[in-house]
């Protein structure tokens, strides 16, 4: 058994285990995919909004060849730190329940092998949201050619595609897929795109647009997708958008089926949570995004870090201080 046991191995997962190191508690951290596999699925030419100093964990500096680090720097930077905190980390081990109670959960999970079971004193969701796209809602979503992930322009070089959404991912997926030689329309419901949008990407959108390298198909509700293309409800009616591919980057929302599943009482769409980030089952705290429902807009790697480290020194105060878990 484990003093602390953490799902996820993101970067605020990463920045869990080690306050629960530092903390002299004995921890665990269980990810399905590989260490930061949310970023290992970003595009593969993204640039963070972040400088490297506002994502870095465990004091650990980030260094960037650019004022802001792009993903493969962030994805080998928190691999590496892993790796030099000597962090317990089982990766390809997917958690799929978590029961019990403080003092003695049991966490199942499920690797190539077959179910696993953990026992910990405290466990500590970090599952964030990239995993969990927001969807359309519409007839069609589920054909081949509709995509809710990106990762680089080449397999569409030459065709129609056709990018839904209005925020940084669409805009930035917009862009590249223009300089990767596709033809590319962007549609959005509202009447422009997010003021939101990265600073250095918006005039570099509004300039394409402008040029007529990239159309963009504005006051426009997916009514259904087909084969052939997109059924668009616009204000003077309905129209028909061909396209090759769909692309669709409306957001995500936290991925938090553990805790629901784990019985944790809700607010509306949210978990209910303590300054600590506990949930209501004692013991079963939530950090970073998949504690805040739909609200990915606020909460980041930034901030999420610190989720981490309040988190863990309530767990490290119940166990009874620093060092309370060694050799337990």
């Amino acid at each position: 058994m484990v003093d602390v046991l953490v799902v996820g191995a993101g970067p605020v997962g990463l920045a869990a285990a080690i306050e629960a190191k530092r903390l002299g508690l004995s921890h665990l951290v269980l990810e399905r995919g590989t260490v930061a596999e949310t970023l290992y699925r970003f595009p593969r030419q993204m640039v963070f909004f972040s400088e490297s100093k506002n994502i870095e964990i465990g004091g650990h500096p980030l260094v960037s060849q650019g004022p802001k680090p792009t993903r493969l720097e962030a994805l080998l930077y928190y691999q590496r730190v892993a790796e030099r905190e000597g962090l317990r980390v089982l990766t390809y081990t997917e958690v799929v329940g978590i029961q019990g109670e403080e003092g003695a959960f049991q966490v199942l999970a499920r690797d190539r092998f077959g179910e696993r079971r953990f026992w910990a004193r405290y466990v500590v969701v970090a599952t964030g949201y990239f995993a969990n796209p927001n969807r359309l809602g519409v007839s069609g979503e589920d054909l081949p050619h509709v995509l809710y992930r990106y990762e680089e322009a080449a397999p569409f070089f030459g065709r129609k595609v056709a990018v839904v959404g209005g925020s940084n991912s669409a805009v930035e997926v917009a862009l590249d897929l223009y300089r990767g030689g596709a033809e590319v329309t962007l549609v959005h419901r509202g009447r422009w795109v997010r003021p939101s949008v990265k600073y250095w990407l918006l005039p570099d959108f509004e300039n394409r647009v402008k040029e007529g390298s990239i159309r963009a198909v504005m006051e426009a509700r997916v009514k259904a997708i087909t084969p052939a293309g997109l059924v668009l409800e616009r204000p003077q009616g309905e129209e028909f958008l061909e396209a090759d591919f769909v692309l669709v980057q409306i957001g995500y929302r936290a991925e938090d089926r553990l805790l629901r599943e784990a019985g944790v009482a809700y607010e509306g769409e949210r978990p209910l949570l303590s300054p600590e980030f506990e949930t209501s089952r004692r013991g079963l705290f939530a950090i970073g995004s998949c504690g805040f429902g739909p609200d990915t807009r606020s909460v980041f790697i930034e901030n999420g870090r610190e989720h981490a480290k309040v988190a863990l020194s309530a767990i490290a105060r119940r166990r009874g201080g620093v060092g309370a878990g060694q050799g337990a």
